[in-house]
């Protein structure tokens, strides 16, 4: 049985790997093109820069591609044992599924334990970094962020478009002022300008020169006929504040992207401001502890999960008998985003903390688990079942 074990634990690990990698590789893809694509492209950071921030994202995809690597892994493991009759020819020897699924538990508590490291300290702390140096690529050439032939949407209330730019000087300046639906409420076009940078205040300043300014009815923006007479300038000045975008100089960290000692820390500071004789000291120590309780439970039982999902892939690879990669796929693909979805829905309701939706992370995992119980007990009974019923015969004959 040792020799078995090994055997099985050998081409879980290698199969799980290689299924960690690709699922990793894929959500890093998405990463890329929403995070990081459109910076690189519009030349706001180096290729070096880049791939340092694709070094630092990946940790905390691993959180992801880790559990549902795994799950895929041990499908395909257990569905090729049992479509190569490997799996029959050693229950036929008297080796139950518990027994025989012993290795696969084992491996699946070991990727437990890395699933928590990486979600308690690996995944945080590269996350937190991942987005100190993307705030800080603008802050260190604020000027590159207005680009030639682009139309600039990430200020509020404002469209900017720039036909040609020469390092601070912009020809052929357009900008759209918007209000709170979106309809332009004032247009100014200038033959020239310039953009400045501020660095005590962050903010960008940009001067047109000679052009001609807009003015549309606040009451009735898209109406061309309330339009007020175009007005002619030779230069005025606009302030872009810089932190509407890439937020303040002092970085902040979100719940989800501190380690297991940080969360600790926040929830010890949110007790010691509950004891506040002020009330609103005391309501905002409260939230801030039912969040911090939150982000805690998520990233525990999203750890978790590899025993969920080894729990329910052993018996399912047995039971489905599929040699096939891409059916196998599907289902941990399947099985994966149920999962997730469950979760995500129990994190919208952070703000009901009547109903503990801290603990509620919990109930993927005890459905997936309890699942997974009784697809061992329903194979293992379904196995003796049928060795019953073949032996009855000769059982019978002999007589």
């Amino acid at each position: 049985m040792n020799l078995i074990h090994r055997y099985i634990f050998k081409g879980a690990f290698v199969t799980s790997m290689g299924a960690v990698a690709m699922f990793a590789f894929l959500l890093l893809m998405g990463a890329v093109v929403k995070d990081m694509l459109d910076l690189l492209a519009e030349g706001h950071m180096t290729i070096p820069i880049f791939l340092r921030l694709i070094q630092l994202r990946f940790p905390d995809l691993l959180v992801y591609a880790l559990p549902v690597g795994l799950l895929t892994g041990i499908l395909l493991t257990m569905g090729r044992l049992s479509a190569q009759n490997e799996v029959t020819a050693l229950r036929s020897a008297g080796v139950s599924i518990f027994r025989l699924s012993s290795s696969v538990i084992v491996f699946a508590i070991l990727g437990t334990m890395a699933s928590l490291v990486v979600n308690f300290y690996y995944g945080p702390r590269a996350m937190a970094s991942f987005r100190q140096e993307k705030e800080a690529i603008i802050q260190k050439n604020p000027l590159s962020f207005i680009q030639e032939k682009t139309f600039v949407r990430g200020f509020s209330g404002l469209v900017i478009y720039v036909g040609d730019k020469n390092g601070d000087e912009l020809n052929d300046l357009w900008i759209w002022q918007l209000d709170d639906e979106n309809r332009v409420k004032q247009f100014i076009r200038a033959e020239s300008g310039e953009v400045r940078y501020n660095q005590d205040q962050n903010t960008l300043v940009l001067v047109p020169y000679r052009g001609s300014f807009e003015a549309r009815d606040p009451e009735a923006p898209e109406d061309f006929r309330k339009v007020r007479t175009a007005l002619s300038f030779e230069t005025t000045s606009l302030v872009l504040p810089l932190d509407e975008i890439f937020g303040k100089v002092t970085f902040q960290k979100k719940l989800k992207w501190m380690t297991f000692q940080e969360l600790q820390g926040v929830e010890s500071d949110a007790l010691a401001k509950m004891s506040s004789s002020n009330p609103e000291i005391r309501e905002a120590g409260e939230e801030r502890y039912h969040k911090a309780k939150m982000a805690f439970h998520e990233k525990f039982a999203m750890g978790f999960s590899v025993i969920s999902f080894a729990m329910i892939g052993v018996p399912l690879g047995i039971r489905s008998s599929r040699q096939e990669t891409s059916a196998n796929l599907f289902l941990a693909m399947g099985l994966a985003l149920g999962y997730y979805i469950m979760m995500m829905s129990i994190s919208w309701m952070d703000g009901l903390h009547q109903y503990r939706p801290d603990l509620l992370f919990w109930i993927p995992n005890f459905i997936y688990q309890g699942i997974g119980c009784w697809l061992f007990i329903r194979n293992d009974r379904g196995r003796k079942l049928k060795d019953g019923q073949a032996g009855s015969p000769t059982e019978k004959a002999k007589k």
